[in-house]
């Protein structure tokens, strides 16, 4: 696990399970690179610290292949838009791209709305909103690079960036000292298929399973990510 720079990155491979009917994907779908070098069961190397910056509640910053992102917390702090009392918290949360980010976005640094209520979405139900009453907890992520992104179209920026988002903003949140009921962590799972209409059964429960075996073993690193850097602030 790395947390701090310079230091080595960590693979956080999904298990293999013994299952009771034939997995989806055979033997001969297995046995092949992605153009990374990567095989097929193997995820992204993950490189995280806390602490990224300093003028801030809490931060983090994540490496997940050519995949960068520094998340920025700030808060709790007085709601402006608050015209009442109210017994949860208000959470705001905005992702956005550096103009060298992707080549899809052209010369201006861009808000992702999608992004950004997917990340809302995610960080709302673990957070405990009601430990922060009539106040806001600000989140701003900043994709520094999109690593699986080619594309010069800005509706095909890669999907892989949003996980990545999500598990440094958790790390952020928790740097901030952010009541949560636990850690979340993302991944991303895609074919090589255009896929229209509904996905079978069969299909989404490999796919899941997938995501819920790499989620576990990034949810360790992550863990481990922020008792380093609890010991260092104790030395």
């Amino acid at each position: 696990m790395a947390a701090k720079q310079g230091a080595s990155t960590t693979t956080y491979s999904p298990r293999i399970i013994a299952r009771t009917r034939p997995p989806i994907f055979k033997d001969f779908d297995l046995d092949w690179t992605r153009p990374d070098g990567r095989g097929f069961h193997q995820c992204r190397p993950a490189l995280l610290q806390t602490g990224a910056v300093s003028s801030v509640s809490g931060s983090a910053y994540a490496e997940f292949g050519n995949t960068k992102v520094i998340v920025s917390v700030i808060g709790p702090r007085e709601s402006k838009k608050a015209t009442s009392y109210s017994d949860v918290g208000r959470l705001n949360c905005n992702v956005s791209y550096t103009i060298f980010a992707a080549p899809a976005l052209g010369s201006q640094e861009t808000d992702h709305k999608e992004y950004s209520s997917m990340l809302h979405k995610a960080l709302e139900g673990v957070i405990m909103m009601e430990t922060f009453q009539k106040t806001t907890v600000d989140v701003f992520a900043l994709v520094l690079e999109s690593g699986g992104s080619k594309s010069h179209d800005s509706a095909l920026l890669s999907n892989s960036d949003l996980p990545v988002v999500i598990s440094c903003a958790s790390l952020a949140l928790a740097d901030a000292g952010i009541m949560m009921y636990d850690l979340i962590t993302a991944v991303s799972v895609s074919t090589q298929l255009t896929i229209t209409g509904e996905w079978a059964t069969p299909n989404i429960n490999e796919a899941m399973q997938l995501c819920v075996d790499a989620s576990s073993k990034l949810g360790e690193i992550m863990r481990d990510c922020l008792k380093q850097a609890a010991s260092a602030s104790d030395e």
